[in-house]
């Protein structure tokens, strides 16, 4: 108890290192362990053991799988122990309310899957992006991805970034510096995806993240940006092509435009940036009063 008492103490500050360290930490573990996994499992196959470097392109997938599905749920657990060490807070501190959760989450898909239909629908009505058909369809990869990958990811790092690390960072500096905060570091967490790295790439990273906090903020809950995330995701790897994770599209996605105007898959060109940031607007002004009743109850429990 004296102790449980002494980790729920520490400042803020303390919790945000501690929680980032150890989930960096953990990251690496589960990242190791899948690679590993899928290792044993081609090298079985083959009858001898498989060099890293020459693993084939069509296991891209598997790897991809391994490495979230080995990962993921390990940050969860972490995530879910640093919550509950927090013991002066309750779960729905952290956004996780009772009231309206199912309403929310599937209302938040719906949102990010009809928000990435609009997008590709105006590149293709606009000639801007060629979607042909695949010929052959990886049925039980986009399963797989659909009904595990998607919502696996979308839970998780909603409930890392806007759940525990925005939740004590407000509470630490307040709610704007919250959002600064989990937003650069959802930004560095998926360095090394597209052009992340470069200054569209950085701005659509950052105005996702931006968006997802409003939708926890507008809603008082978690929900909504946990199934926004995974809507959006579903939709964005269904149809706009492979990231370079081996997740399987069921379009080709050929842009007819400039990178920088309309980025290939997983590049983020000046109209991915400017339908983000409808999205954020429509988030910002127009869902609050939808969600109005429920967020006023929420905040007065959070609070």
């Amino acid at each position: 108890m004296d102790e449980q008492k002494q980790v729920s103490s520490w400042s803020p500050l303390v919790r945000l290192v501690l929680f980032l360290v150890l989930a960096v930490l953990t990251g690496l573990f589960g990242a190791f362990m899948g690679v590993a996994i899928v290792w044993a499992w081609l090298s079985l196959e083959h009858g001898a053991p498989v060099e890293l470097s020459r693993i084939p392109p069509e296991s891209q997938f598997a790897i991809s799988a391994a490495v979230i599905s080995a990962s993921y749920p390990l940050l969860v657990l972490l995530t879910f122990a640093f919550m509950r060490r927090a013991r002066e807070r309750s779960l729905e501190w952290f956004g996780l309310v009772r009231e309206g959760w199912l309403k929310d989450l599937v209302g938040g898909f719906l949102l990010g899957a009809i928000f990435v239909a609009i997008m590709f629908g105006f590149y293709a009505v606009t000639g801007l992006v060629k979607f042909e058909l695949v010929e052959e369809i990886p049925l039980k990869r986009w399963l797989v991805m659909s009904l595990w990958l998607c919502p696996l990811i979308g839970l998780t790092e909603e409930l890392i970034f806007r759940g525990y690390l925005m939740s004590v960072a407000e509470e630490w500096k307040g709610r704007k510096f919250a959002i600064v905060f989990t937003s650069v570091l959802f930004w560095l967490a998926h360095l090394g995806q597209g052009n992340v790295h470069e200054v569209l790439g950085m701005a659509g990273a950052l105005t996702i993240s931006v968006t997802f906090a409003l939708a926890r903020y507008t809603s008082g809950g978690l929900w909504l940006p946990i199934g926004l995330h995974a809507g959006y995701d579903w939709m964005a790897f269904s149809f706009g092509g492979d990231i370079g994770l081996g997740f399987p599209a069921l379009t080709r996605y050929q842009p007819n435009v400039p990178s920088w105007l309309v980025g290939p898959s997983g590049h983020v060109g000046v109209l991915d940036l400017a339908f983000y940031l409808a999205l954020l607007l429509a988030i910002a002004f127009l869902l609050p009063r939808y969600w109005a009743k429920g967020n006023t109850h929420r905040e007065t429990t959070r609070n």
